[in-house]
Order: structure tokens, then sequence, then C-alpha cells
């Protein structure tokens, strides 16, 4: 029997390295987000703090959790500043998750049910791209799915030692990405029910111990600048919370589908011009995400599985009242809680057909994973081609050009991490609308960042992402032509130099 567990192992943690490396792009910086991490990460490693040091007023920083920037500190102090080695820690972290999700998953079903979602799981198309990526998504994956791993595990262990591990880990994962606070509710949640005080108490106190430092960091940075604290954002978003849910809950109805089977909905709906091909999809995802959520009901009844619907369904009620989706990234360390919600959801629908319980669960499982295989078979098989889509190098040029330029002084650009890191500017950017409700930094106050920063460059891209919003610099550049003068161009990059 433990042979056969261990090969099972082997088999997910094999099938999850692959398909996670396969999808890598290991020679790619970072982006978005990722160069936000990495510019904090290079702050620790420096010994200057927890610092956004590409901004040229290098201003104590409060929005990122510092889980990530700590690990990659850690690992870059190890191997010196390598985008592979960044990496290689994201595919070793996404392959650990994988194997945490499994073993969760062998607590509920038999071996090959808890196999069969293991597979779907490793070559989960969404769940593979994040894992390889400088992101903070596959850290938060570990420490996520080996929190939920410890309340599930029926090995022996004292109710105080299991509840502080407990603590310790889901304190980490909200270090990594507060999210993780939807986790901690739903552990919290299930260890009440079981009547286990002990563990309650000991993961409370191991929890408030993790995150009192970083509460009080914020609290301080909040005082001196509160738009850079996703506290500050959560505050605003408390008074749009009527306009946010019903569109915050159209989006997630129409990904949720496309996180276990294929990005069909998002290409028909953002891409798609048919009226009548986006009707189809939209039906689609609405049966669909009806199948995950009845599964993630169900299992609130159901002690084994319970968990999976606690997460699942906490982890949901905060994405609906976040006003930012991310094209539904948030959506992507739920993918092992959604596979159980489907294949559970698929189960009841297949007992009301008359199939037996045992049976019914059994062909949900494997429809689940047959549902996977296609678009991750596709995926592996043009991710050369993505890889080299999503590369940008005009916006490489145009760093390189700035590396070069005689005149000192820093960038306007929307992508200040990217720029500092491949230029060795410093940059910073203006308000751009991303949401209803937003405004987009007018061009007085442009004008005033040019001024009071002395910024020697703007650094202007076309369309960064698909139906990405018009840049605020743009409008500037048309307004006051005669504040500018271009200076450099490559493709969609162009680079114009503000007058002194």
């Amino acid at each position: 029997m433990r042979s056969r567990r261990r090969f099972d192992g082997l088999v997910v943690a094999l099938a999850a390295a692959t398909a996670t490396l396969v999808q890598a792009d290991v020679d790619a910086p970072p982006k978005g987000d990722g160069a936000g991490y990495a510019v904090l990460a290079r702050s620790l490693l420096e010994g200057r703090g927890y610092r956004a040091i590409d901004h040229p007023d290098e201003p104590r920083h409060a929005h990122f959790p510092p889980g990530y920037p700590a690990l990659l500190a850690t690992v870059w102090g190890a191997t010196g500043v390598s985008v592979r080695a960044a990496h290689a820690a994201s595919i070793a972290c996404n392959v650990g998750a994988t194997v945490a999700a499994w073993l969760w998953f062998r607590t509920m079903y038999g071996r090959r049910s808890s196999l069969a979602l293991g597979l779907a799981l490793a070559v989960n198309w969404a769940w593979d791209r994040a894992g390889g990526g400088i992101q903070s998504e596959p850290l938060f994956h570990l420490l996520g799915w080996s929190a939920v791993l410890v309340v599930a595990s029926r090995r022996p262990r004292g109710d105080a030692a299991r509840g502080l591990l407990l603590g310790a880990v889901l304190g980490a994962a909200v270090l990594t990405r507060q999210a993780g606070l939807g986790l901690a509710a739903a552990m919290a949640v299930e260890l009440g029910s079981r009547g286990n005080r002990r563990a309650l108490a000991g993961s409370a106190v191991a929890f408030a111990a993790m995150l009192a430092p970083w509460l009080a960091w914020s609290a301080r940075v909040a005082r001196e600048e509160p738009s850079r604290t996703q506290a500050g954002l959560l505050w605003r978003a408390v008074g749009d919370l009527p306009a946010t849910l019903p569109r915050q809950a159209l989006f997630y109805m129409e990904r949720i589908p496309d996180q276990l089977t294929a990005p069909v909905v998002e290409v028909a709906t953002v891409f798609g011009r048919s009226p009548a091909l986006r009707a189809a999809a939209v039906a689609w995802a609405a049966v669909a995400t009806a199948v995950v959520l009845a599964g993630l009901l169900a299992t609130l009844r159901d002690r084994r599985r319970r968990l999976a619907g606690l997460v699942g369904l906490a982890t949901l009620a905060m994405l609906l009242a976040w006003p930012y989706t991310e094209a539904g990234r948030f959506l992507v360390p739920l993918i092992p809680a959604l596979l159980i919600g489907a294949a559970e959801g698929l189960a009841m629908a297949g007992r009301r057909l008359g199939a037996g319980r045992r049976r019914s669960r059994r062909i949900a499982v494997a429809m689940v994973l047959l549902a996977a295989l296609p678009y991750a078979t596709y995926a592996a098989a043009t991710a050369g081609r993505r890889a080299r889509a999503e590369r940008d190098p005009d916006l490489d040029a145009a760093c390189a050009w700035l590396r070069d330029a005689g005149r000192p002084g820093p960038v306007l650009t929307r992508h200040p991490g990217e720029v500092f890191l491949r230029s060795g500017r410093k940059a910073l950017e203006v308000a751009t609308a991303e949401r209803p409700g937003d405004r987009d930094a007018d061009p007085d106050a442009v004008a005033e960042a040019i001024r009071r920063y002395g910024v020697a460059y703007l650094l202007i891209d076309a369309e960064p992402y698909a139906n990405a919003s018009p840049s605020p610099l743009a409008r500037y550049i048309r307004e006051r032509p005669g504040a500018v003068r271009e200076v450099m161009a490559s493709g969609g990059v162009r680079v114009y130099e503000a007058s002194p």
C-alpha cells in the first residue's frame, strides 16, 4: 500500500514538473507585479529595507506583502540575481503544491480517484502557467495547500502542536498573498465545527504572531500614504460594493469553467465578434459554474470533504467584493477546490440519472481529468510560440536606449518596475483608470510629476495587454506636443524627452 502511494506521488510530481517546465519561459524577465516583487527582493538583498527602490523617493512599501520578495531575496542571495533561479524556485514550489493537494485528495477519495484528480491538477493549463512565472502564486499555492493538508491529515498529532503549525503556515500564506485570509477563515470554521478548541487557539496565536509585524508596518505606511496599502484600496472598494458585486459575479461565472478546461469563454467574450458565440459561451459558463458551485455546497454536508467547500466559497466571497480581477489570475490558487466542486457536482448529476454513488463519482472524476487534457496538450505543444509572443523586444530596446542615454533623470511610464530592472533608471507612474469609477491623471498631474521628480523621459507603449486602458501619458503628449520631443521608437514603444 505504501509503495503504491509513493508511486502515485512520484507520477503526480513528475507530471507537474514536466507540465510546468514545458510552459515556463525560464529566460523571461519579471513583468507586471513580478517586476514589483523583484524590485522589493533587490531592496531586501541590498540591505535597504522593504522599499520601492525603483521610485525616486524610495518609499516604504506596503502594497505587496513580503513573503514572495523574501523568498526571491533568499534565492538570489544563494545564486546571485538570476531570472532562471527565480523561475526554478517557482517551479519547485508549484510541484510541491501539486503533491500537497494530491495528498489532500487522498484524504477524501480512493487511490484511483485521488490520482486522477492529482493528474488533472498537475496538467492544468492555468495552474502550470502561473506555476513557472516570477509571481507570488507558486509560493502561495505551496503554503495554502500545505495548510489545508495540515488540517485534513489523519495522522495522530497533538492538537496544540498542530494548531501552532497551521497558524504559522497560514500566516506565511497571508504574508505571500493577502487573499490567504479566505483560507484562514475556512480553517477556523473547520476547526470550530470539529470542536477542536486547542488547535484553533494554537493556530490563532501563531497566526497573530506572524502577522503582527506586517500589520504594524502597514499602519506606519498608511499614515504616510494610504494609497500605497492594500487596506487603502479595500476601504475604497467598500463603498463601491453595490456596483462591484454583480460585475464581479458575472466575471467569475465566466472564468470558473475556463480554469478547469480551456480559456474558451474568455476568448469568446473578450475577443469574439459574434453575438451568438458570446451568448453560447455565457450560457455554457452559467451551467458549468452552477455545477461547480453545487458541488462545493454539497461538500459542506460531508465531513471528509467539507474543507473544500469552505475554502472555495470563502475565497470566492472575497473575490466578489474585491474590485480587481487580474484577468482571472485570482482564481488560480483555488483550482484544487474547484476540481473537487466539479467532481462532486457531476457526481450529483450522475446520481440523479440513476448511477450509483460510487460509480457516479468515479465517472465524474474521470470526466474532470479528461476535460483538462485537450488544452493541456495544446498549451504544451504551443508553449514556445506563446513565449515568443509574450516577449517584449520593443520594451527591451527602449530600456537599452534609456540605459545609455546621456541625460540623467527618472522615467515616467506605466511599467516603472520593469524599466528600473532593465535600464537601471528610477521610474514612476501616474494614475491610470483600471476599473469603473477610476480617473486618469490629467495633463496637469502629469506635468506636476515631471516637474516634481525632474523626469527626463516618458516611455509609452501602445497596448501592453489586451483591452488595456489608454495611457494618460499619451493624452499629455497629444495635448501638449511642445512639452516633449520623440527621441526613440521601436514598434509600439515610444520614448520622449521632457523639456527641461
